[in-house]
């Protein structure tokens, strides 16, 4: 499965992929590649409304670790980390995809597991 990281943001989109297959998405969130001087951005407010309106689209379908910071689960909430793809293959076919991937984007990045279903549909883990 793939999708675009558009308007609904990493942890939106995920939840969307978990939703529809009917499984848990683990997130490791310091796996996650940030933009240089977002997290101090989200530190300093400059978030846009999406934050917490993503929040209210998973609802209680995401969970996130004790690690998690305000600031970082914010970045993954807010559409501003719109532009990757998120892409969920079988175990055994990751690290061949991501040393193609990372030929030309160096900074893809392994940032989760599939899980059978659990109580949430997402849980991030955190730093």
């Amino acid at each position: 499965a793939a999708t675009d990281v558009t308007g609904f943001a990493l942890l939106g989109h995920a939840w969307e992929m978990a939703r529809g297959s009917g499984v848990t998405l683990e997130i490791d969130s310091s796996r996650v590649p940030l933009i240089r001087g977002a997290r101090e951005l989200a530190a300093a407010g400059l978030l846009t409304s999406g934050d917490k309106s993503n929040r209210a689209y998973v609802g209680e379908d995401v969970t996130l670790g004790e690690g998690v910071g305000k600031e970082l689960a914010s970045l993954l909430f807010d559409p501003q980390t719109a532009g990757g793809l998120l892409i969920s293959v079988p175990d055994g076919r990751a690290a061949d995809l991501l040393a193609s991937l990372r030929e030309r984007y160096p900074d893809a990045a392994l940032i989760g597991r599939v899980r059978e279903r659990g109580p949430h549909l997402i849980r991030v883990s955190g730093e």
